[in-house]
């Protein structure tokens, strides 16, 4: 699939922490209860400087903090390891993807320093965001987004898309420019499994539905329509863009599509990536040398020629054009 020295880019996970209950994030319950199956951790500057050797970061063109399951604005080290990565590859590309609805102007203003690309998740205005981004405040990461672009900083807004926020599409974009944002752009998911999605209180009680856009239910009538027993061609993301993923705990995958650590077992694509007898490599049993040399990544890519695994054909199959549009 690749070797060591061919990696440019890693997704990171710096944290499997969040102040949000977001009801389609697996990190929870449809937006209650924490899953039972998460174990909240984040990496620390220490954790990272070991896992990660100097050469390995110089060799680098990109990192972007993002992950399945946190937020790495809640983490103590974030700042700490965009530093790090800055003084050692003064030409790497750093992004964080965030929800925005933490920390102090000073850090926002280092952040826009050490020229980190911020990708804010906005899901409409004032009145509909916290339907869905669940535990955030809509005029806190509004005044933390002013905050970093006076600072010089470059900010993307990324709003998803269903029934209640739709008719906010054009103004939220408007917003945007005002404030300065570099990017807007609109997000359909591909998560719902039904006609709508429960929102659930910390007692397991529906305290509302979230509807999905047109666009959504479009993508999931198509995703429910697939044959997962078809063979397919996959063009792998991962290995297109020499790409890995590193969750809080230390686990190595290709992409964050094939990291199931705190998600519940039962989902049909875990089941079908475990029977493959794949286990995550980790970064607190084994160093990067040893995680690439064990063939791991190969084994993955030799699925692709007679019974790819259901995510990569999900997420790099047929659908996967779909997939980026619908997210």
């Amino acid at each position: 699939m690749y070797n060591l020295l061919d990696i440019k880019e890693i997704h990171l996970e710096i944290t499997s922490k969040c102040q949000a209950s977001c009801p389609m994030c697996p990190r929870n319950i449809l937006g209650g209860v924490v899953n039972p199956w998460l174990e909240e951790t984040e990496i620390t500057i220490h954790q990272f400087k070991e896992w990660f050797p100097i050469n390995f970061i110089k060799q680098l063109d990109r990192i972007f903090v993002c992950g399945n399951l946190g937020d790495g604005i809640v983490a103590k080290d974030t700042l700490t390891i965009f530093e790090f990565l800055r003084e050692t590859n003064p030409d790497i590309k750093l992004a964080l993807h965030t929800n925005g609805s933490a920390q102090t102007k000073k850090w926002w203003e280092k952040l826009a320093f050490l020229k980190v690309q911020v990708t804010f998740g906005i899901d409409g205005l004032v009145d509909t965001h916290h339907l869905y981004r669940i535990g955030t405040d809509w005029n806190k990461i509004i005044e933390n987004a002013k905050t970093f672009i006076q600072a010089g900083g470059d900010a993307n807004w990324h709003m998803l898309v269903f029934d209640h926020n739709k008719h906010q599409v054009l103004e939220c974009e408007k917003l945007s420019k005002e404030l300065g944002f570099i990017e807007f752009k609109q997000k359909n998911s591909s998560r719902f499994r039904g006609d709508f999605m429960p929102v659930l209180d910390k007692q397991g009680k529906t305290i509302y539905k979230i509807y999905p856009s047109e666009k959504s239910s479009q993508i999931t009538n198509k995703m429910f329509s697939l044959d997962f027993d078809d063979n397919v061609n996959i063009s792998c993301k991962a290995k297109n863009n020499n790409s890995i993923y590193v969750s809080a705990n230390g686990d190595i995958t290709p992409c964050c599509w094939l990291n199931y650590t705190g998600i519940n077992p039962v989902n049909v694509n875990t089941i079908d990536y475990k029977d493959n007898n794949f286990i995550n490599p980790n970064l607190k049993k084994n160093t990067l040398d040893e995680i690439f040399n064990s063939n791991y990544f190969f084994n993955i890519e030799k699925t692709w020629d007679c019974n790819s695994l259901r995510e990569c054909k999900k997420q790099c199959g047929k659908i996967d054009k779909l997939n980026e549009q619908f997210k």
